[in-house]
């Protein structure tokens, strides 16, 4: 009788472990699902904030997933300047602020930043105001424009890596 008893036990509980076991499955290929680059079309853009220092202007720009499907950021965005009219200023972008790039995965309404720092103090050069900003998110094909109001001597800003989260300067 004892044995009888073992033997059901050890049966009901194969059939339970058995029963789960698609179901286990497909979670754990869920969490190993690739995750596509954040396009265009799932992303907004704002600017978070300025301030400055000793010459220097500090930035911080986040990007919100607005779509229903997480997706991934990982790079430098790029960032090109426009003046009034939609004239381009010359904008050379430097990519060495930290942090350095990471593995950003946005789930839906989840944001990341990064940040830009640009001099506001000129050796000689010109230092042109922007009405917008095109900033292209990392791995993305198209960009987005805002208005943003920039001053980069010569041109130069240089941009972080994105990081998870909503972060200042």
């Amino acid at each position: 009788m004892r044995r009888t008893r073992t033997l059901i036990a050890g049966i009901v509980t194969a059939i339970v472990v058995i029963g789960a076991l698609p179901t286990a499955l497909a979670a754990l290929h869920a969490t190993r699902a690739p995750v596509a680059n954040c396009a265009r079309n799932q992303l907004g853009v704002r600017s978070n904030g300025t301030e400055g220092a000793a010459g220097t202007i500090y930035g911080a720009w986040v990007f919100t997933n607005l779509s229903k499907t997480t997706c991934k950021l990982n790079g430098y965005p790029d960032i090109r300047l426009y003046g009034k009219q939609g004239r381009p200023i010359t904008t050379h972008v430097k990519t060495d602020l930290k942090p350095a790039p990471t593995n950003v995965r946005l789930a839906s309404g989840a944001s990341a930043t990064f940040r830009t720092s640009y001099s506001d103090v000129s050796s000689g050069g010109r230092c042109p105001t922007s009405s917008v900003a095109q900033i292209t998110p990392p791995n993305a094909a198209a960009p987005l424009f805002i208005p943003a109001v920039l001053g980069p001597c010569e041109g130069v800003v240089h941009v972080s890596g994105v990081r998870p989260g909503v972060h200042h300067r």
